[in-house]
């Protein structure tokens, strides 16, 4: 072989195949750098997603979580969002998990994990790359006022279909969880405050106000002594009756029990009830001392009512022959012929009397109400009474200010929420509530169903000579009722104001009947901006905008009564807001308190820039309830469990529901 060195040198100089060797050494790298990227991209893509999916997995676990639980319900929530967000073998991923976890502070902590594989780093050893994702959500509270009007009638003491608890036992704690949750929201540097208007027939504001804010004279339907006569007394028998040695009952009694609706609280009539007793002849005959058995037999069906503590029971008895014996003995009276001692008839000027009631004001340094107490000759008999108003067993209630009838043309001071009063007009200021001052004029008995079947009403003044016309003393938990004190707003922060209201929703007692529109109007004055309490509500402590809500909650429809003593008086006779003429209707008083609810609500939302929640707790939303909430805020709960859920929505919404990483 011929070897050609001038070829030989010419290929060592020759560069034309330099591009290939070069493009075969880098094509691993090139692969690298370009999968990798593609590889990362996704994972990118991936972690993304995973932490939006986690984001909105633990916002709607928090959103749905029940007070302080992160239950079943709250999981299967934050579980349903992550998964609408992140599909499990999405991106062709792998191994996706989720998990959470809640403390004390009730922010639901969220960590989301996932593997991608990869496709073409794989070659270089890198088959697949781990991701994770953590996420938190919580409530964070502005500066905010909470005011609950709270209906705590008698129907409240029930107890919903399926719950073990009364109303009024669903309702303590579903406000307590639902003050744990904000108080968990709350940061250092937020104000929230917290107030109650329980309500019924009337509100218990009294000690809330400054004294120049009550009158001095007030009237009331009441009585005034008119003089007694004395009568002979009657001249003794010659005998004197006893009867001694009963035997024990036999025969038939069965008695059953049933617990009615406490707003209804009568007892049906006797059925066919007969109280029968014979005699068996006298022995001796014609002499005395003498001695014989009588036999006492029950036949029929009797009814009694007990209201306690808000609960009405009606008592059903049944008689079959219950039989029992006695002897009644016969024996001279050594006072035969004697006098006895004379009766003495008092007669009484029932009418509207004009009162000083500055002695139940009480004297307070700090210028508001405390609370006193007076004595007058108004007990049967010409007896002493004592009058109290402000202390805890007989509460601070109040009359509402001057009104208009329909038709009336002026004032109704009532309706102005942010009116203060002035001392030199008393049409401005508010009275106290004194059912121990208060008779139903003619009218002798309350025991009987609806307006209609109290009768006897007597408009115009009557001289009387009896004790028996009703005293609205006598029904203090029904037609004459003081609901528990409302509070004022006020921070709850501090281990003793917590205890505070928990004693304080302990003692929410059911009383009286359902007049919505009092509790609305002493809910929007306790909290407005503008009106009695302005230099408190105005402005947060560091000068910045509160966001108030009112949460009116209620468990029925109107339910008025003639026979009421309530924040208007005695309806029957003083007619403040119906026609003086004649006697008021039920459905009339019920109208104008539904009105009035309606127009209220309006003044909160439109005015006054209140947020109006309402919730109808084991009752209907009617279109007044919802009506009167604010856009997308009224509840219907049917039981506790639904309260609950319902409060903790409310709080969630009120609070801002935030996420952070």
């Amino acid at each position: 072989m011929r070897i050609d060195f001038e070829r030989l040198a010419a290929l060592k100089t020759d560069v034309r195949g330099n591009t290939l060797m070069l493009f075969a050494f880098s094509l691993l790298p090139l692969m690298g750098m370009i999968g990798g990227a593609l590889d990362m991209s996704r994972a990118y893509l991936v972690k993304s997603r995973l932490q939006n999916a986690c984001d909105a997995a633990v916002l709607g676990g928090r959103r749905a979580m029940s007070a302080s639980t992160f239950d079943t319900p709250a999981r299967d929530a934050a579980n349903r969002f992550f998964n609408l967000n992140f599909a499990s073998g999405q991106y062709g991923t792998t191994a996706l998990t989720m998990a959470y976890d809640v403390g004390n502070d009730m922010i639901v902590h969220g960590k989301a994990g996932v593997v991608v594989t990869t496709t073409i780093m794989k070659i270089f050893g890198f088959a697949s790359i781990p991701l994770e994702a953590t996420c938190d959500a919580q409530l964070q509270l502005p500066n905010s006022d909470i005011m609950f009007v709270l209906d705590t009638t008698l129907s409240m003491a029930e107890t919903n279909t399926g719950d073990s608890q009364s109303k009024i036992a669903a309702l303590r704690q579903a406000v307590t969880d639902f003050y744990t949750t904000l108080n968990n929201a709350q940061s250092p540097a937020s104000q929230v405050r917290y107030g109650f208007v329980p309500y019924s027939s009337t509100v218990n504001v009294g000690l809330l106000l400054k004294r120049d804010w009550m009158v001095d004279n007030a009237e009331y339907q009441s009585r005034e002594q008119d003089g007694y006569v004395d009568t002979p007394g009657s001249t003794q028998g010659a005998t004197n009756t006893t009867n001694s040695n009963y035997s024990n009952w036999s025969g038939g009694r069965t008695e059953t029990q049933q617990i009615v609706p406490s707003e209804q609280c009568v007892a049906p009539a006797n059925e066919n009830y007969k109280d029968n007793t014979t005699w068996s002849a006298w022995t001796p005959a014609n002499s005395l001392p003498r001695s014989r058995t009588g036999t006492q037999v029950l036949n029929g069906t009797t009814y009694s009512k007990s209201l306690n503590n808000g609960v009405c029971t009606i008592t059903k008895v049944v008689y079959v022959d219950y039989t029992r014996t006695f002897t009644q003995t016969e024996t001279a009276n050594p006072n035969a012929g004697q006098q006895n001692a004379a009766s003495r008839t008092y007669y009484w000027n029932y009418k509207k009397i004009s009162y000083p009631v500055g002695l139940v004001k009480g004297s307070n340094a700090s210028g508001l109400m405390a609370g006193g107490s007076a004595t007058l000759m108004l007990g049967n008999g010409f007896t002493a009474k004592s009058i109290n108003w402000g202390n805890a067993s007989q509460g601070a209630c109040i009359e509402e200010r001057k009104t208009l009838r329909p038709s009336e043309t002026g004032t109704a001071y009532d309706l102005d929420v942010d009116l203060v009063p002035s001392p030199s007009n008393p049409e401005t200021q508010w009275r106290p509530f004194l059912p121990d001052l208060v008779w139903a004029r003619s009218v002798t008995n309350y025991n009987t169903t609806g307006s209609a079947g109290i009768t006897g009403w007597q408009f115009d003044p009557v001289t009387h000579n009896s004790n028996n016309f009703v005293a609205l003393s006598s029904f203090k938990d029904d037609f004459a009722a003081c609901p528990s004190a409302a509070r004022k707003l006020a921070a709850i922060r501090t281990t003793t104001e917590i205890s505070d209201l928990k004693t304080y929703l302990k003692n929410l007692a059911p009383r009286g009947r359902t007049y919505h529109d009092i509790g609305m109007l002493w809910g929007l004055r306790l909290m407005s901006a503008e009106g009695l309490f302005a230099s408190e509500n105005a402005a947060s402590a560091s000068g910045g905008n509160i966001a108030r809500n009112l949460i009116f909650m209620t468990d029925g429809d109107t339910e008025t009564n003639i026979a009421d003593y309530d924040a208007y008086g005695l309806a029957a006779l003083d007619r403040r807001r119906t026609p003086l003429n004649r006697l008021p209707t039920k459905s009339e008083q019920d109208g104008i308190v539904e009105d009035r609810l309606s127009r209220l609500c309006t003044v909160a939302k439109e005015k006054k820039n209140i947020t109006v929640w309402v919730i109808a707790f084991g009752t209907s939303l009617t279109s007044l309830l919802s009506d009167c909430a604010s856009p997308n805020r009224a509840y219907q709960a049917d039981n506790a469990a639904e309260l609950n859920t319902t409060f903790a929505d409310i709080a969630a919404r009120i609070s801002q529901l935030r996420v952070t990483h």
